[in-house]
């Protein structure tokens, strides 16, 4: 299970900048300097504002949040987090602690951890330009073992975010927009992600990028850049995409990736025949991107520890919330049927699964 406590290391070898701790134990890439909070606050409701509810520890700064409580906490409004918090979403009672229906937003905030944390927005949503998470213009965070699914307008929005990781984390089944992530600025890192059923944006990377083991299953376009004026570095290395009922053309896996770009491109396989197989060949070309002989991050070598097919594996077995909910196991299944089901869709109530597609926790 995950550990709460800090380590204190040295991240100058490691090309990160100088600070005294990672997040956590094994936290990786450059959201990993976030330093969270510190002081002790327990969430013991799950009513959507008042004391000891979560709209309330994430209302003052500073705070290390743990739950006494689990189960889905309805939100009536959007819910902004002060900066410098830690979310231990992990610490709640099995089946766990989510949040559904309005945004989550660490919107211009820094220094946030979050972790163990479900955020399903979906058709409760009454304003279609909210994401799911949105950290717009944010520094220092790190996601990780989260859940982002039914997003709106993003699933993770995060233009003009600084120094952020998204890490052994789902991001599925976008609704609306059916977009996965859009990040602007960075330098960011995306390790370890399963990325399922989305039109686009998985994620649209206009910044500087490691990409390292995630799987990206059932996409209309998968790795994107979209961006013909913007000129960024992207360490892609030993991910897996998966095509799946909903997708057009398995050459899509990388997207509008141009000249401006620059690309270290490696152990990329790429499974497109839908036979209920893994059973990938190298995919390696981004697009017309400049082909960089090794890394642009320093670090990137040492965090891709797996290979695409280690990784698929690896994903398939850990990420995500835990204990995984009625949702995440639906969205691992229909991955494993390596190419058989899977769809996009516009509301979460398509899936099938109970509390209107919401599931229940």
């Amino acid at each position: 299970m995950y550990q709460l406590k800090r380590v204190v290391i040295s991240l100058v070898a490691l090309g990160l900048p100088s600070v005294s701790a990672l997040a956590f134990p094994g936290a990786v890439g450059f959201g990993s300097i976030a330093t969270g909070g510190t002081t002790p606050f327990v969430v013991t409701s799950l009513a959507d504002s008042g004391t000891g509810t979560f709209r309330d520890a994430v209302s003052e700064s500073g705070r290390n949040i743990t739950f006494a409580v689990s189960g889905y906490i309805v939100l009536e409004s959007p819910v902004s987090l002060s900066s410098d918090i830690t979310i231990n979403g992990q610490t709640a009672p099995s089946p766990g602690i989510g949040v559904m229906g309005r945004e989550v937003s660490a919107s211009s905030k820094t220094n946030i951890i979050i972790r163990g944390l479900r955020m399903r927005q979906g058709s409760l949503e009454t304003d279609d330009g909210k994401s799911a998470f949105n950290m717009g213009d944010a520094s220092n965070i790190i996601l990780d073992h989260c859940s982002v699914a039914y997003g709106v307008f993003d699933s993770v929005d995060a233009v003009g975010a600084v120094n952020v990781t998204v890490s052994n984390s789902i991001i599925a089944l976008p609704i609306g927009q059916q977009f996965g992530a859009h990040l602007e600025t960075g330098p960011a890192t995306w390790y370890a992600n399963l990325w399922v059923s989305a039109h686009n944006r998985q994620p649209l990377t206009k910044a500087n990028t490691q990409y390292i083991n995630n799987v990206v299953y059932n996409y209309q376009a998968g790795y994107t850049v979209a961006n013909t004026g913007g000129v960024f570095s992207h360490d892609i290395i030993n991910n897996y995409f998966i095509t799946g009922p909903s997708t057009t053309s398995p050459s899509d896996d990388y997207f509008q990736i141009d000249d401006n770009q620059s690309a270290f491109a490696s152990g990329n396989l790429l499974d497109s025949n839908k036979d209920g197989v893994l059973n990938g060949v190298a995919a390696n070309t981004i697009g017309s991107a400049i082909i960089l002989s090794k890394p642009w991050a320093s670090t990137s070598l040492s965090i891709a520890t797996l290979t695409a097919a280690e990784a698929y594996a690896s994903v398939i077995a850990n990420v995500g919330a835990s204990p995984r909910d009625e949702v995440d196991t639906f969205i691992v299944s229909t991955v494993e049927s390596l190419g058989k089901v899977g769809s996009i869709i516009t509301n979460q109530d398509s899936t099938g699964l109970s509390n209107n597609g919401y599931g229940t926790l």
